[in-house]
């Protein structure tokens, strides 16, 4: 089946997207990947009439397009969601948005995808091009014919290696840039490639959205997955060899610091032995970067091994 997978993130290293569409190609559908950023300064824009003709085009004979989008974009999302359902052509919505708010979304889209998706998307693309019945997908919420059909999530992956290396042969993807689809091309990465390493958080923050995910996924999973090393040294050095342009490497785990001193020892070995040479960033929260949580062997590790930020989110309004 050919299927055409939208972006409407306003950066196009999106991992969540690509990953989607490296394990839809392993089943042996053709993909087609579309990344469409608009200004930041205004997520109530859409896509002008010029943009809609243009993708129409690259879309024509898909039957299945899923839609990537973050909250912030989803004016978008829903742009594009109303178009081509009009045309009659299958729209699943999936991401942070279908995942955190579920009714908002399906108000919105006959098919939204609640959680992580990969194996949903597989089945209904499967269901779809057989013709079989849809209906009891799980992740998925499906508008047939009028009537409602919601879905539990199934368990997610609890071995992340089982997963397909995110797909970067970006020769084959198009970009939106000064109102033009044109091929996607290295510099539109900026130097950087975002990796997430581990899905999952250890902490229970009331605010943040991980408590979503925390009861979405209660008695099916464990808090924290996590690639194994020798996975994370591979795709890094893929994309380090593939892309010579790239300055850093930015870790986008929850809180990377929270990591077990034994896969970081041996993290920082095969990264340095490997060669890759790429500076590493990494996400931190207060809690994980408290004494008793962080050593000087840890953080010393890590810059060993090429990391030069820890960005911490201060996310506390308390006085003390």
């Amino acid at each position: 089946m050919k299927i055409t997978l939208l972006s409407t993130s306003t950066h196009p290293s999106d991992q969540g997207l690509r990953t989607l569409s490296s394990c839809l190609q392993r089943e042996g559908h053709k993909v087609k990947m579309i990344f469409l950023p608009l200004p930041e300064n205004d997520y109530s824009s859409t896509y002008s009439p010029d943009v809609i003709i243009q993708l129409d085009k690259v879309i024509e004979g898909s039957g299945l397009i899923g839609i990537g989008a973050m909250s912030s974009t989803s004016t978008r999302a829903i742009h594009l969601i109303k178009h081509y359902e009009n045309k009659g052509i299958p729209v699943v919505w999936g991401g942070p948005a279908p995942t955190f708010f579920p009714d908002k979304c399906f108000a919105n889209c006959n098919i939204v995808a609640v959680g992580e998706c990969e194996a949903a998307l597989i089945e209904l693309a499967e269901k779809l091009e057989k013709k079989k019945d849809t209906t009891k997908i799980e992740n998925l919420y499906l508008r047939i014919n009028g009537q409602e059909h919601k879905n539990q999530v199934r368990p997610p992956s609890q071995s992340l290696d089982e997963l397909a290396h995110p797909d970067y042969e970006i020769q084959e993807q198009l970009i939106l840039e000064n109102g033009k689809l044109i091929p996607l091309e290295e510099r539109h990465l900026g130097g950087i490639i975002y990796f997430q390493t581990e899905r999952g958080c250890p902490q229970a923050c009331s605010f943040c959205t991980n408590n979503i995910l925390r009861d979405l996924y209660k008695g099916k999973s464990d808090r924290l997955r996590t690639h194994s090393v020798d996975y994370v040294i591979e795709e890094l050095s893929r994309l380090h060899q593939k892309f010579k342009s790239i300055g850093a490497f930015d870790l986008r785990d929850e809180t990377f610091t929270i990591r077990n001193i034994d896969w970081i020892r041996e993290f920082s070995k095969k990264y340095i032995e490997s060669g890759i040479g790429i500076r590493l960033k990494c996400l931190a929260e207060p809690a994980s970067m408290a004494a008793e949580q962080i050593s000087e062997e840890k953080i010393k590790l890590l810059v060993d091994a090429g990391l030069t930020d820890i960005i911490v989110g201060i996310q506390s309004g308390s006085d003390k």
